[in-house]
């Protein structure tokens, strides 16, 4: 129960009325010497009359910022705790070098990621040997050809017509348009068992056989190139003029020397002379055929090759 006595309520109206002001004088002298005043809104005569950086109350947020609050918010980091904050600006020498290393790091990064797995390697590798395989399986079928024709017997060769011989064949086929154009010389060249420098009826019955034989091929090889459009004719060997031509003074025999434009050699043996081979000599018997096809058209090397893959036979059932 409080007293309700006027004297002791007055004297403690007056003590609390005292303490009261002395507690409100001394925490308003200590805030204003506090850290966070001084710091904060500059109370202290120290920053009196020096602008605060931020927040600027003239500004606000359109001030200049402050370098040391270089993260959002307003945070920042001292430069000590930055590394290389105190590093110079690199030079443009520096930076191409620099650029130079990073696109090697790409490069190297990217080839390794490029390169293959084992299991790729070993299907490479497969496959290498695959086609190692074909090739030389190419060549050896490649090879084998070139033995089997060395095998034969004939030798046939077409070839675009010497300058020198083209006018002379001009005038002994009587057809002017062979003086322009294309004009392609086939020549057949049979290899002989006898030795044809010399005579003896086993000589002139070989001879005979051959003459057949490549009157018989010119004939087929003729009409085939005539069905293509294009004009041919052949050397008969017995009378040394053009088969299907008009008949003409003018020959060309197989001993002729214009055969030496061709390719031959004319031996002259005193009493006669013979045509020799680069390599069958005098063991050969050679026929020609003239056309207007191109010597290095396509059709014309299919014909040839058909006909070198079946000649073998057919010279020895003639």
């Amino acid at each position: 129960m409080f007293s309700t006595n006027p004297q002791r309520l007055g004297k403690f109206g007056r003590g609390f009325r005292i303490w009261s002001q002395e507690g409100h004088r001394s925490y308003s002298n200590q805030r204003k010497n506090t850290y966070v005043e001084q710091v904060l809104f500059g109370h202290t005569a120290e920053r009196q009359g020096t602008p605060t950086v931020w927040p600027d109350p003239n500004l606000g947020c359109l001030g200049a910022k402050d370098k040391r609050f270089n993260l959002p918010g307003n945070v920042g980091l001292e430069s000590a705790a930055i590394p290389g904050a105190d590093r110079e600006i690199a030079s443009p020498e520096q930076l191409k070098a620099n650029k130079k290393i990073v696109e090697d790091e790409i490069a190297f990064w990217r080839d390794l990621c490029d390169a293959p797995t084992s299991y790729q390697r070993q299907v490479n590798t497969l496959n290498h040997h695959e086609q190692v395989e074909k090739v030389k399986e190419a060549e050896m079928a490649a090879g084998e050809l070139a033995l089997q024709r060395e095998k034969l017997d004939l030798e046939c060769i077409p070839q675009s017509c010497p300058d020198l011989l083209r006018r002379e064949m001009t005038t002994l086929f009587g057809s002017a348009h062979l003086a322009s154009g294309p004009l392609t010389v086939i020549t057949f060249c049979h290899r002989t068992k006898l030795d044809m420098s010399s005579w003896s009826p086993d000589v002139e019955d070989e001879r005979d056989t051959m003459v057949d034989y490549f009157v018989n091929s010119a004939k087929e090889l003729c009409q085939q190139l005539r069905s293509r459009a294009q004009w041919a004719d052949f050397i008969d060997p017995s009378s040394g003029r053009p088969f299907y031509g008009k008949y003409t003074n003018l020959t060309f025999f197989e001993t002729d020397e214009r055969y030496r434009h061709l390719g031959f050699r004319v031996v002259d043996l005193g009493c006669c002379k013979v045509i020799s081979h680069h390599k069958w000599g005098t063991h050969a018997f050679v026929g020609s055929i003239f056309t207007s096809a191109p010597h290095d058209s396509e059709y014309l090397g299919q014909i040839l090759d058909n006909y070198n893959s079946t000649s073998d036979a057919k010279v020895k059932g003639v």
